[in-house]
């Protein structure tokens, strides 16, 4: 049987080619690398099989992966490397919440690289109707595969994009940055996606790791600020999905879930059900801090 990454790979790339300042991928990364640039999958490594695809987990999704001379850089090596800001920043909240990267799927928003050497702001393709529309179908697509049961978005470029493609996620799409995040709420439950029957899933938006440090100092969330208030977002969204983290299992014994947890889609910024919320103690994250002193960011 075709892995679903083999297959996802065999489709990602645009029927009428790559629009001007986008190129494709020669080949994926082996190692470990978001995908298309490399598998997606925690594990990977060149002569060894694909780990098993997490379905029903966590879909991890960035920008875009990467630019041609990062491209280069890391297929010297194999592998992108965890020791540069997006994997370890990333690496460190989720382990902070107890999610463990082997139920992630780690991928992007827009395919191909970007051509020639920066890699930062907005994605050279973003401006090609053509281009843009094929990528929102194929991350339909690789939400139909996966069937995440929660969405993790990274950055301020992928919820306005995302936002157009569910109507509960909508109030994403009419606003930009951080703080309109916080302020229509950054964590969604009950999400569905037009094309993708009889499933829903819960969205969050984090900043992206690779500008972490300088950004997450602006978040806001139910009462708590900055890192906290991330960390407190994950694990509300966790919570809502149902996954169980650990976390959850080591500090706050949360087996299950009552069935009134869930999306109240009252308007922006109500987008959870803080009575029920409440009801479990889930504001007790307030107390979950790192071993030794919690660093400002």
């Amino acid at each position: 049987m075709t892995h679903p990454v083999e297959t996802l790979r065999a489709e990602h790339a645009p029927p009428h080619g790559y629009p001007p300042g986008v190129v494709p991928i020669p080949a994926p990364l082996p190692g470990l690398a978001f995908f298309p640039g490399g598998h997606g999958l925690w594990g990977s490594a060149e002569g060894k099989p694909l780990p098993r695809f997490p379905v029903g987990g966590v879909m991890v999704l960035g920008h875009d992966f990467h630019s041609e001379d990062g491209y280069t850089k890391s297929s010297k090596a194999g592998s992108e490397s965890t020791k540069l800001p997006t994997w370890l920043n990333l690496l460190k909240v989720l382990s902070e919440v107890g999610i463990a990267p082997e139920r992630c799927f780690f991928t992007n928003l827009y395919m191909g690289l970007r051509a020639g050497s920066a890699n930062t702001g907005r994605f050279p393709g973003a401006g090609d109707p053509t281009f843009v529309a094929h990528c929102k179908q194929f991350l339909v697509h690789q939400l139909q595969t996966q069937r995440p049961s929660l969405l993790v978005t990274l950055g301020i470029e992928v919820p306005p994009v995302v936002g157009q493609l569910s109507p509960q996620l909508a109030p994403w799409a009419a606003g930009r940055g951080l703080q309109y995040l916080d302020g229509v709420g950054p964590v969604q439950a009950k999400v569905t996606f037009s094309g993708i029957g009889n499933y829903s899933t819960t969205a969050v938006a984090l900043t992206h790791p690779c500008q972490r440090n300088a950004n997450v100092g602006h978040r806001r969330y139910l009462g708590a600020v900055g890192h906290q208030a991330e960390v407190r977002m994950l694990h509300d969204a966790c919570a809502l999905a149902g996954i169980t983290t650990g976390l959850r299992a080591a500090n706050h014994g949360l087996a299950s879930l009552p069935a009134d947890v869930g999306a109240t889609s009252k308007g922006p910024g109500d987008a959870l059900d803080t009575d029920a919320l409440a009801r479990i103690d889930l504001h007790e994250i307030d107390e979950v801090k790192p071993s030794g002193q919690q660093n400002a960011r």
